[in-house]
Formats: C-alpha cells, structure tokens, sequence
C-alpha cells in the first residue's frame, strides 16, 4: 500500500497527464482493501486464542476468591493469606495474558525480521580488493581487451569481445542503437559492474586491482537521468568537488557547462533546487550535472547522453568548452547527434554488443553502415559521395 502511494506521488504529472486518476485513485483502494482483509483475518485469528487465554487468567482469581473465602470461614485462612495469596496468583495470571500478545507480536517480528535480515546478510558483487592499487602508470588511459559482460537476467550477452584503447587527453565516441550495450560500456569503467570476460584498464591497471575510491575519484561522470538533491544549486556542483572548493571555482564550471541560466534564478548559486530537481527544465538539469562532473577536474570525463536535452546553439557551446578545459581530461561521450561525435578522435559504432566500426568522422561518413545512415537521417552537411555499389568492402579500423 506504502508502494502504490509513493508511485502515486512521485509520478503525478504522468497520472495527471494520462487522465488516470480515478484508475489510481481505485488501484490503491483495492490496495488498502486487501490490507485491511489481512489485519482483520490476523485479527480473528488471535481472537480464537485470546478468550481461553483470558479466561484461564480470570479464572484463577475467582478460584481464589471463591476458596479463600470458604477456607477463612473454616478458619484455616486469614484474611491477610488470602490477599497474599490473591497477590501472587496476580502476578501468576499477567504473565499469561502478556504471553499471547507476545506471541502474536513474535509473528510479526518474524516476517519483519525475514526483510531486514535478507538485506543485512545480502554482499555486493563488485568486492573492494584488500590491498587496491590507488596509483597507475598513464594517467587518463583505458583500454578494454577482450571484454564481454553478461547480466545473469540475459541469455545472450550485452558486450562481446569489445577492443579498444584511448589515451590522455583524446576524446573517444560511442554510438549505437538503443540496447547496443553503450551504458554497460562505460558502467564497466567505473566498475560499477565486473565484466565475465576480458580486462578493462584504467591507467593501465586492471580495474579489480584498484582501490574502488581511488578508480572513482579519477573518474566524472554526467548521465542523461539526472540525481540532483534538495540543496543550493552551488552545492549540487560542489557535491563531487573538494570540501574547500571556491565559489569562483563553482561559477567558472557552472560557465563550463554553459549553465548561463543560474545568474536568472531567484537567488542566483543559492537559490534552492526542490527534490529532484523540482522547477527546472530537463536541459537545466543536465547542465548542473555536467558542472558537477567538471568540478571533480577528473582524469577521465564519461557524458552518457549528457547533451541530449539541450538546444543545438547551447550542444555548440559545450562542444568548444569541453575543449578547453583548464586540466587535461580524457572524454568518453556518448550520444546519438552526429554533432556531439564528429570530432571526437575515434569513433565506435555499436551493434549488438560489438563494435561494427570504428574511425574518424570522415572516415565512417564515407562507408556504407549505421554511421552514415545517420548521418543522413540527421542531414548532416558535407557528406561525401557513397561508395560505388560494386567496389569492394573496406573495413575502417
């Protein structure tokens, strides 16, 4: 019932959209109905206890009184024995009434207990290594040997034998359908999951061999769903940044990540973001995230989609900051418009979890595939003549 109140809450712009408020408004009656069922028949099941329970402790009372008297009129009880003795078979029958409410609560306490116990006991996958390595050789390098990732929920495998290197300060590119396998890939940088087979380098270190914090903190990353807190929109940039970060410093990453917008705002850096972001647009939200990204000055820069809800003029604008940046940084970006990859250093083109091209712009514009298919879709300017239809394949590497 605590689950369909909290989707309701959360998502009522999607219900309000949807006209479908007196479909939840029933979804959570029957909700409430089926839990108020179960408390009445938990309920009825402890009444048919409570009465020989109660009865057996009302009972032993009246005995008391019913023999004491008897024995005080023989004169082989006085008064005085009869109230001690009427004292402790009290302190007798308590126990016993306190005996079934224990149980019925020890029930509870079971079912509770089962939850809290299955999380206390549940050990993540990803394992920090006892001795991690927390410096490498090449700052800002990786390189994926051989890598294949499947999730156990998957017969078929998400990343397949995916090869590439990219060294400090290049940017490397990812494209691909939806499902292609582009978030496992850069999930797999940061280990936010182990890969079944292959090795990812960071640094030319095996990335199970580093000290987990010590990986993170030499990776930025911006995602396309964005988690922003209920804090000043300074300290939503400053969140991945050192403790004695400047406020100079926040507004040259929020100008960064062209977020021109904050100087608009009520209260400029301190205006305060409602949760999740309440109040701004979905382009304003990726900008603050990208500054925050910034802000941690990584080694390795990952932007999954970052760009993809922003105008073109402002996409422009982040392109030639994040070519200027004031520290070297490799860039890992992935994206969807060709005008966000087109000059990238390298290029890789997904499908089905495997790396079907890879090259420049120029390079993938000029042969027939995915790359160029897009290219068109997207009316890119300056495309080269396609290739004729009987000259031979050419594979770009």
């Amino acid at each position: 019932m605590n689950s369909v109140a909290q989707e309701n809450i959360a998502g009522n712009k999607t219900v309000r959209a949807f006209v479908r408020e007196a479909y939840e408004n029933e979804k959570f009656e029957n909700c409430n109905e089926e839990y108020r069922q179960a408390n009445l028949k938990a309920n009825f099941h402890w009444l048919k206890f409570f009465p020989y329970i109660e009865g057996c402790a009302q009972l032993m009372g009246l005995l008391s009184v019913l023999f004491g008297g008897l024995f005080i009129i023989q004169g082989k009880m006085t008064a005085g024995d009869l109230a001690a003795f009427s004292l402790m078979s009290w302190g007798l029958s308590e126990p016993m009434r306190a005996l079934g409410t224990y149980l019925n609560d020890f029930q509870r306490f079971l079912t509770s207990a089962a939850k809290v116990i299955e999380i206390y006991f549940a050990r993540t996958r990803i394992e920090n290594p006892e001795h991690g390595r927390t410096e490498g050789e090449c700052r800002g390098s990786v390189e994926f040997r051989g890598v294949t990732v499947a999730y156990p929920h998957n017969s078929a495998p998400t990343l397949k034998d995916v090869s590439f290197s990219v060294t400090q300060g290049q940017t490397l590119a990812i494209l691909g359908a939806t499902g292609s396998g582009k978030t496992t890939l850069v999930d797999a940088v940061t280990r936010m999951l182990d890969v079944s087979g292959g090795t990812v380098l960071v640094n030319g270190v095996d990335v199970r061999l580093w000290d987990l914090q010590a990986l993170r903190r030499r990776i930025g990353m911006a995602t396309q769903r964005v988690q922003l807190y209920s804090d000043t929109v300074s300290s939503n940039i400053a969140y991945s940044a050192p403790d004695d970060i400047s406020e100079d410093d926040v507004a040259l990453y929020a100008r960064l990540a062209a977020a021109d917008f904050i100087c608009s705002l009520p209260e400029g850096f301190d205006t305060i973001i409602g949760e999740q972001g309440t109040g701004l647009s979905g382009g304003q939200k990726q900008r603050i995230a990208l500054a925050r990204a910034l802000a941690k000055q990584p080694e390795i820069l990952i932007l999954d989609d970052t760009t993809s809800a922003v105008d073109l003029e402002t996409e422009k604008q982040l392109r030639k900051n994040l070519q200027e940046l004031p520290y070297p940084c490799t860039k890992i970006i992935v994206a969807q418009r060709i005008s966000a990859v087109r000059s990238a250093d390298q290029i890789l083109v997904l499908q089905d979890g495997r790396i079907a091209q890879r090259g420049t712009h120029e390079q993938l514009a000029a042969c027939e595939g995915y790359y160029r298919d897009i290219c068109l879709l997207q009316g890119v300017q300056g495309m080269p003549d396609a290739p004729a239809a009987n000259a031979p394949a050419k594979e770009v590497r």
